[in-house]
């Protein structure tokens, strides 16, 4: 795989932080920007994305990308709706409540690129 830029834009009004599968680490207050780098190495990346709410975590989702699938989960919960919105070298995706959100075709990201998304409250 190559190298991965992965954007985070928190536009929600709740505090981020973000927790790669490899160890990096990343935060956005409300209504901050982030962005993490990956190198070729990095094959497998899952991202858990924990929202907190007064130093609380209230809803948690994810994005993953390898060089056999991509996806994003915006989260779920019955009080604590985000939406989000984002692309995966130049392929769109969106949720709201819906879970998992498998993105196509299933080598999108083999030689690398960017990711980004954009988290707003619902």
């Amino acid at each position: 795989m190559g190298p991965v830029t992965f954007n985070i834009h928190n536009e929600t009004k709740y505090d981020l932080r973000v927790q790669a599968s490899n160890g990096a680490q990343a935060g956005a207050v409300a209504g901050a920007s982030t962005n993490l780098s990956f190198t070729p190495d990095d094959t497998n990346i899952t991202c858990a994305m924990r929202w907190y709410a007064d130093g609380i975590c209230i809803l948690q989702g994810s994005v993953a990308w390898s060089a056999g699938g991509s996806g994003a989960d915006d989260g779920w919960s019955t009080s604590n709706l985000i939406c989000m919105n984002g692309q995966a070298n130049g392929v769109g995706f969106s949720g709201f409540n819906e879970g998992w959100v498998e993105l196509q075709p299933y080598n999108l990201m083999a030689n690398g690129g960017e990711v980004s998304v954009t988290y707003t409250n619902a």
